[in-house]
């Protein structure tokens, strides 16, 4: 039979097991906080970073004059009444809609703007998807701080290569910045998602219209494909309004 001093020499060691795992069991409990508040900290700064760093992304931006005419805050330059109206379907990952808005688009305003015989406007048709969905809804974020001109030129300047991902949220924060425009309201109006229907309407409108490709010009109720220069646009007016004359 175990003595009494055996008896109580195994309850003391059996104290100590039990104190030593609760020490383990209290370490553990404290590294996996460690761990865990490190990472939060660690999250925390990269969306700090993320932010502070939005504003910093080398992007371009364009330096045009705001069009003659132009609507306040608005997409479109030229009287309503005027005699000829040309309607470009735009979508801001299209290819060749860049190649008209950066060789053709500024002689081209430069021409007609201030006649006051010719309307333009832009009607969104992002075909591309997602991303491109985003850059029209950004545009209309934009053209609420009478910027959507400057804006609108500034997404062909930093369209994404064919095939590649672009118009992330940064990046159009960044334009934004780079523009001077108020980027809280601006990151507020696009994280919102405040013009995300307005953008699938617009999608939908351009395939009611027909619409199949980009860039795609509607002249007075005439269809035309493809980027057109200034030159081939006289030739158009012409055809579509024989009585309206161009010094």
């Amino acid at each position: 039979m175990a003595t009494q001093k055996q008896t109580t020499q195994r309850g003391r060691a059996v104290q100590q097991q039990k104190q030593q795992r609760n020490l383990l069991f209290i370490g553990l409990i404290t590294l996996v906080g460690i761990v865990v508040l490190g990472g939060i900290a660690a999250i925390g700064w990269q969306s700090t970073q993320t932010a502070a760093n939005s504003a910093n992304l080398p992007v371009q931006v364009a330096t045009y004059p705001v069009p003659a005419n132009a609507e306040p805050n608005g997409r479109a330059w030229g009287p309503k009444d005027a005699p000829i109206t040309v309607i470009e379907y735009a979508d801001y990952e299209c290819e060749s809609c860049g190649y008209f808005a950066k060789n053709y688009e500024q002689v081209f305003t430069e021409t007609f703007a201030g006649s006051g015989k010719v309307r333009f406007e832009i009607h969104n048709t992002p075909f591309h998807g997602e991303n491109s969905q985003r850059a029209s809804a950004a545009a209309y974020c934009a053209a609420e701080q009478n910027s959507f001109w400057p804006y609108h030129d500034s997404l062909f300047l930093n369209q994404p290569a064919h095939g590649a991902q672009g118009f992330g949220a940064a990046t159009l924060t960044s334009i934004a910045a780079k523009l001077n425009m108020d980027t809280g309201a601006f990151g507020t109006c696009l994280n919102s998602g405040k013009y995300a229907e307005q953008v699938t309407d617009d999608l939908a409108a351009s395939r009611a219209a027909g619409v199949t490709g980009t860039p795609t010009f509607v002249v007075n109720g005439k269809t035309y494909i493809g980027p057109k220069s200034t030159a081939e646009f006289r030739r158009i007016f012409a055809e579509v309004a024989p009585d309206v004359t161009f010094e």
